[in-house]
């Protein structure tokens, strides 16, 4: 062996093989690469014991020249570094501003669907039915902007319950918001969550003149949907839905879609892939319905076989989709392809006490939307101007990827970002720490995108 060899180490990677080939991603910077099999065998050697007796092997078999020039490849390629080299530290977050600069308003309690996983009903409202006041709804924009600093754009999502069962509030705020803003320099952008049943010919356009960003949550086809989502007084709620999206389609409304997969629709996700696309929803997103407890809810050894079955079919399907002619958005898809392909790590699931804050309908200030009404996340009042993070205000140093135990040495770390804080407080009682059920079903996804990124890369 020549002992140059001794001077190389391979960087953190994850490597899955599909069919023939080795797609490796190195995980700090997200990047892509196809290896073959010598390739894959060097990289292997350096990384474990045993170098010289594993490569001695290979050069046996390939002949110094050949290890060689693959070794001078994968240095090119900065897969492999030099041992004396400083490899690139873990990724750190930039964003380091402490200004809020969103908030998710939960203006009603009220819902004319009785979903059958609902975070809301199941313990979280205790059966209220309150609607938020517009006065409440104009002190959260005070508060926005009070504490925004020097951020120009700030954003306004409004959630429920179903929000737009309280429509001439939301009115009210976004006018108020808009007013508000002008006066204050501050620029405000506008998305609502609804089950799509209340759209109808004013709030649609409401919604167009405003450039309100629509997500509908919907869990796919007829089956499906109902399924899941039937009407509080009974019945399926999918036609009436399908009737109100043609509205929007004539009004030029774009929409995506949030579908919830539970325990009824776990063998139905590449099919209600399917159906979505085929309606035209510019996006398409998809939750696994996880907790703990209860039928509805993903949480068996059966459930995440037969999700993964689902998204092996949905990557063959994207795959299709984005080798053939079809006009897509890759946003649009349900894989984190996006990230990949922009290699855009990230560091927390999501924005939670990171400038983003949700607010219930008494005004009532919580970490995140899906914690509204848990005392344990209570973190303040608009109505009484009183906001303290308390003991999460060193979120940013705390529930970084790189700093939570379980999660540091993921490989899939800047993917993922640590799992959902509800989902971790749901099965784990810290929303530190990911329960194994997500990490696994999210890893599998993530592998998914690497396999279609690995073929598709060039139409991206």
């Amino acid at each position: 062996m020549d002992k140059r060899y001794d001077n190389y180490i391979a960087k953190e990677y994850h490597i899955l093989k599909d069919n023939r080939n080795a797609i490796l991603m190195d995980v700090k910077t997200l990047k892509v690469y196809i290896l073959d099999e010598l390739e894959e065998s060097i990289i292997e050697a350096m990384r474990g014991t045993s170098v010289k007796e594993k490569i001695d092997v290979l050069i046996n078999n390939y002949g110094n020249y050949a290890i060689d020039e693959k070794i001078n490849e994968l240095l090119g390629n900065s897969i492999l570094v030099r041992k004396n080299k400083k490899e690139k530290a873990d990724n750190q977050d930039t964003n380091i501003s402490e200004y809020i600069r969103a908030i998710n308003i939960s203006i009603s309690e009220d819902c004319n669907l009785a979903c059958k996983y609902c975070f809301v009903k199941n313990g979280r409202y205790h059966g209220k039915t309150d609607l938020m006041t517009p006065d409440i709804g104009k002190k959260a924009i005070d508060f926005l902007i009070a504490r925004s600093g020097d951020q120009k754009d700030l954003f306004v999502s409004f959630f429920g319950g179903e929000p737009l069962i309280n429509f001439k509030v939301l009115k009210e705020i976004v006018h108020y918001a808009l007013v508000q803003g002008k006066k204050m320099y501050k620029y405000f952008h506008f998305s609502v969550t609804t089950n799509g049943l209340l759209l109808k010919d004013e709030i649609i356009e409401f919604i167009r003149n405003n450039q309100i960003s629509v997500t509908i949550s919907i869990d796919g086809n007829l089956y499906s949907h109902d399924q899941n989502r039937p009407l509080s007084g009974g019945g399926g709620s999918y036609s009436q839905i399908i009737d109100n999206l043609k509205n929007m389609d004539r009004a030029g409304v774009n929409y995506s879609a949030r579908v919830t997969v539970s325990s009824l629709t776990k063998n139905k996700i590449a099919e209600n892939f399917r159906h979505l696309f085929s309606l035209g929803f510019k996006r398409i997103h998809f939750e696994n319905a996880l907790s703990p407890i209860g039928k509805i809810f993903i949480s068996t050894v059966n459930d995440t076989k037969m999700i993964k079955k689902q998204y092996e079919e949905i990557s063959r399907e994207v795959e299709s989709i984005m080798q053939s002619n079809t006009p897509y958005n890759i946003e649009m898809l349900p894989l984190p392809l996006g990230k990949i392909a922009r290699q855009d790590e990230v560091f927390y699931p999501c924005a939670a006490g990171r400038g983003n804050l949700a607010i219930g309908v008494n005004g009532d200030l919580f970490l995140c939307h899906r914690l509204v009404g848990n005392e344990d996340f209570l973190i303040g009042n608009v109505i009484e101007n009183n906001y303290d993070l308390g003991p999460y205000s060193t979120i940013k140093q705390k529930l970084n990827v790189n700093k939570k135990e379980k999660c540091k040495d993921c490989w899939a770390r800047y993917i993922c970002g640590g799992g959902c804080y509800a989902i971790n407080y749901e099965f784990n009682k810290n929303i530190s720490t990911p329960p194994e059920i997500y990490c696994e079903l999210k890893k599998h996804t993530i592998e998914q995108a690497l396999i279609v990124y690995s073929k598709t890369a060039q139409t991206i």
